[in-house]
């Protein structure tokens, strides 16, 4: 599962969280941030106690961030633009409220295959940067109750840029993985994928409707999505569309969600053929140590199921390839992920954990060792390929 904080009051304590929850109403006082000129002083909205409150809560903030920050020789250099956005985040994110709508209706100008990193996605959303000017306009106004050094509009920008590609990554990753690893298909014919372990972050995604980047990434398929797992986030999910009333959510995604373990799903749906095989397997950040991680792990090994799994940084991904060495995995692409979220965190029980969602990418399918007889199981040469593509090709001469 993602990596994230363990609960609500967990999150809500995060410094940046607190203020944004406690003082949204004195920045951002009609539900869009404004600047402090309009909210204090002789035609503002509050008085000069509300402002002095502000002003000090500002830099309690700020100095629980100093204690947040332990800055080390591995982080330093992330740290530069993590301490921005954790300032940004202080702000009320008035534009969650635009991104799912202006997401939904922004269709892509570009090819999929041509949309290859989070630089050829900006390109195409125009809609979405302007906004975003004009939110950095506004965090800009109040920097100064912040007391640390203003770095200016555009790079404020580019800190909500990089938020805005952490709330993003999971569709985007999903999407391209769909499309670069399943079968080619005709023309509306679908793809099937399955999730696992899903919580919070992918409700979210289908709830604020990011899932149409997933859509977008594969313009010829429509997609069924089925996610599986017993957390809480995906608890409301299973009940409002189970496997035997799946939900069409878009006229080209059909949602299926199920409140349990995989490898329980798979022999109550799968092997008794109620729920088709899928394309590919996909799961966010999983702790593959984690005790309910080795009986799916080893399910879908002996299916010869593809499989993708994400990693949150360097230490998370070595982990998961060594788990996956140890059962003989064989690999189809490990690496960094182009669509990794540009938000850079810390973990503040440990300063040289740094992670980011989805920085790294695992895929692969099926055993380099048939462990039944523990030999190496041979890849097919250029050589033996060749001739099944001869001999496929004259079956479909002698069929036409």
């Amino acid at each position: 599962m993602s990596q994230r904080s363990s609960g609500p009051s967990e999150a809500s304590k995060y410094p940046p969280t607190e203020f944004s929850l406690k003082y949204a109403k004195v920045l951002a006082p009609d539900g869009k941030l404004v600047g402090p000129d309009e909210v204090f002083g002789e035609n503002g909205r509050f008085d000069k106690d509300v402002e002095e409150k502000t002003k000090l809560a500002f830099k309690v903030t700020m100095k629980k961030l100093e204690k947040y920050n332990t800055v080390s020789e591995c982080n330093k250099e992330h740290l530069k633009t993590a301490k921005v956005d954790q300032i940004v985040e202080c702000f009320p994110n008035t534009l969650l409220k635009l991104l799912p709508n202006t997401i939904q209706k922004t269709k892509w100008t570009k090819k999929s295959k041509d949309v290859v990193d989070w630089d050829t996605w900006w390109e195409m959303h125009e809609k979405i940067l302007r906004p975003l000017r004009t939110q950095a306009e506004s965090i800009g106004k109040w920097w100064d109750f912040t007391g640390k050094p203003n770095p200016g509009d555009e790079e404020i920008t580019k800190s909500l840029q990089r938020l805005v590609t952490g709330v993003l990554t999971h569709p985007m990753t999903i999407g391209k993985v769909i499309s670069a690893h399943t079968p080619k298909r005709k023309k509306d014919k679908p793809k099937s994928i399955h999730l696992v372990g899903t919580d919070t972050p992918e409700a979210t995604m289908i709830y604020a409707g990011f899932y149409t980047e997933m859509l977008a990434c594969n313009p010829l398929n429509p997609i069924k999505l089925t996610m599986v797992s017993p957390s809480a986030g995906n608890r409301q999910l299973a009940k409002d569309c189970s496997p035997s009333n799946p939900m069409l959510i878009n006229d080209r995604c059909k949602l299926t969600a199920w409140d349990g373990l995989y490898h329980d799903f798979w022999e109550r749906y799968i092997l008794a053929k109620k729920v088709e095989r899928p394309d590919v397997v996909m799961a966010i950040h999983p702790r593959l140590e984690g005790e309910f991680w080795g009986p799916t792990v080893d399910l879908l090994l002996d299916e010869n199921i593809k499989v993708a799994f994400t990693a949150f940084n360097e230490e998370h991904f070595k982990q998961a390839l060594e788990r996956l060495d140890y059962v003989f995995a064989k690999y189809v692409f490990k690496g960094l992920n182009p669509w990794v979220s540009g938000h850079v965190k810390q973990t503040p029980h440990d300063p040289n954990m740094i992670w980011a969602s989805n920085q790294y990418l695992i895929v692969f399918q099926g055993r380099t060792v048939d462990m039944k007889t523990l030999t190496l199981i041979e890849e097919p040469t250029e050589e033996n390929l060749a001739e099944a593509e001869d001999e496929f090709e004259r079956l479909l001469n002698e069929a036409s």
